[in-house]
């Protein structure tokens, strides 16, 4: 599709990197969820550690349409995706690994949201998962699927996804516009941490990417443990530079969060509003087909559809 000048203007430049090494079977498929997106200010970088499989034939297969490749050894995943984003330029940044799958016109999705809200700086859609063959299944729903630096601060992280994560320059560069190429399997809770220090965590309702789940050598699955204690320890790493009294504050909100998380996670009307309050969680970007554009708000408690008079009337129960 041609677009005007004018058009193109609406179309902030998206960089995505994706990282790989050895993950021919799955490559090709996530190539084609960047590229199929038809996304008309693209910057797509994929770094290979040295693959010896047919990662390089099918990276060279698409590489008219990369803005850069390479293929050599390197030190690890996160020096991989640190190497990407050196070579990006674009307003908007993300990166997926050589086996999750974006979803078709989430580019255009995540754009109009930035376009819409400037004061979002960093946002995820709903968490998603695929099994290895490629179906899409639903595990993380709202409002579980909502994070802020509180939730994360009293160790709930499970799990801020990254590949449905997207964040402008703007943040990476206050965060030092670096991974921490110390961590061996945690590098992107590790980034949040330092996001967190300068912006909010937006959710939306619109589903964005997947996490594919494999039968084998996925290193998610095999060094899980390990995943979740350096988690933990980036955590211990982050709060011990707070002052005694904040740190104390988020031990006594953990508390109060398991007293009143119960409401917010079973979504019990009117109850639910208290654990949002205390873990200062921003309202979902909900989408108004109405107004057929994207709002913030909380999502509606409805009761069933009524007949009257032959016609279906929504009665909303609570509004907020």
């Amino acid at each position: 599709m041609l677009y005007t000048v004018n058009q193109l203007e609406k179309f902030p430049k998206i960089s995505i990197v994706t990282v790989n090494y050895n993950n021919g079977a799955f490559l090709e498929q996530t190539i084609k969820s960047v590229l199929n997106q038809g996304y008309p200010n693209l910057e797509y970088i994929i770094i290979d550690g040295g693959s010896t499989d047919n990662s390089v034939e099918i990276i060279k297969k698409y590489e008219h349409s990369l803005t850069y490749w390479v293929s050599e050894k390197d030190d690890g995943q996160y020096f991989a995706v640190q190497k990407g984003f050196d070579k990006s330029t674009g307003e908007i940044m993300a990166w997926i690994n050589s086996d999750d799958l974006y979803v078709p016109n989430s580019f255009f999705a995540v754009a109009e949201i930035f376009n819409s809200f400037p004061d979002v700086d960093w946002l995820m859609g709903i968490p998603r998962e695929y099994n290895e063959k490629g179906v899409m299944m639903s595990r993380i729903t709202l409002p579980w699927g909502r994070w802020s630096k509180r939730r994360f601060y009293t160790y709930d992280f499970q799990f801020i996804q990254q590949e449905s994560s997207f964040w402008k320059r703007g943040l990476w560069d206050k965060a030092g516009s670096k991974m921490n190429t110390a961590c061996m399997y945690a590098g992107d809770m590790e980034l949040w941490t330092r996001f967190f220090r300068h912006a909010k965590l937006y959710t939306t309702v619109a589903t964005l990417a997947g996490f594919r789940y494999r039968d084998s050598k996925q290193r998610s699955i095999e060094f899980r443990q390990q995943y979740l204690l350096e988690c933990m320890t980036v955590i211990k790493n982050e709060l011990k530079h707070k002052p005694l009294i904040k740190r104390i504050g988020y031990k006594a909100l953990k508390i109060l969060g398991l007293l009143s998380g119960p409401f917010f996670f079973y979504d019990v009307p009117l109850l639910n509003l208290i654990f949002p309050w205390l873990f200062n969680i921003p309202r979902p970007i909900n989408y108004d087909f109405s107004k057929n554009k994207y709002v913030r708000r909380n999502l509606m408690v409805k009761l069933p559809p009524l007949f009257i008079f032959n016609r279906q009337v929504h009665k909303k129960m609570f509004k907020r």
